[in-house]
């Protein structure tokens, strides 16, 4: 059988309050194919956005393992943690989180300057994202003069800078209306017929349902997986 591009086994996270532990993740285990497209859905506080931080490496598990192309997360130096959230990993968030004083060309450049990649390279690839997103035509303009639904275009686009395995989404729709929202998920639609793995926490119904595969939380737990 083929390794999973990332699979958690058995993961828990409880997090130190001062009132008292709170188990935002409880013996969760999941596994993410190459290729393939889920979405994770629940109610506020199921665990939804935890168990993504914890696919994308950003946050530590306090039991259980997580393994990324067959190595074991837990095992690899912060050095190389880092290394590769940016080069195999893509986030894409609600809020967008563009620079903003970058125009949205320097905003998708910046994860391949910060990779290494060379400056021809770079310019490129650049180049080929903006088109494959629409905005092309927008390359030169910075975050306050695009509208949501084209910084999230960007966003997305600089989320696919260095060619990653995974593209993990958190409620990436959540913004925007409901016509600019079908514009996004049917970008993540084509993402994934391109054959990247793209994972999507979202309390959107219709965008939850484009996705064959549908993953049910409560409680830190997964109740349901199940593949239309």
């Amino acid at each position: 059988m083929t390794a999973p591009v990332v699979e958690a086994r058995g993961v828990s996270r409880v997090f130190p309050m001062q009132a008292g532990a709170v188990t935002a993740l409880a013996d969760v285990s999941l596994r993410v194919s190459a290729g393939e497209y889920l979405s994770i859905v629940g109610p506020s506080g199921c665990g939804k956005s935890t168990l993504l931080h914890v696919l994308g490496c950003v946050d530590v598990p306090t039991a259980g393992a997580l393994r990324f192309q067959d190595r074991d997360v837990a095992t690899l130096p912060d050095a190389e943690r880092s290394r590769l959230r940016l080069r195999e990993i893509g986030f894409v968030f609600q809020r967008f989180f563009l620079l903003p004083m970058l125009t949205a060309w320097e905003n998708v450049e910046l994860p391949q300057a910060e990779a290494g990649i060379a400056r021809a390279e770079r310019r490129a690839r650049t180049a080929e994202l903006l088109d494959y997103v629409g905005l092309a035509a927008r390359a030169g303009h910075r975050p306050s003069e695009l509208s949501g639904g084209e910084m999230q275009r960007v966003a997305i686009a600089r989320a696919l800078a260095n060619r990653p395995r995974l593209l993990l989404a958190d409620e990436p729709t959540g913004e925007l209306d409901q016509t600019t929202g079908g514009q996004v998920a049917d970008l993540l639609d084509r993402l994934h017929g391109d054959g990247t793995a793209v994972v999507v926490v979202t309390h959107d119904a219709v965008m939850a349902e484009r996705a064959p595969r549908l993953v049910h939380m409560r409680d830190g737990r997964i109740v349901e997986d199940s593949t239309r």
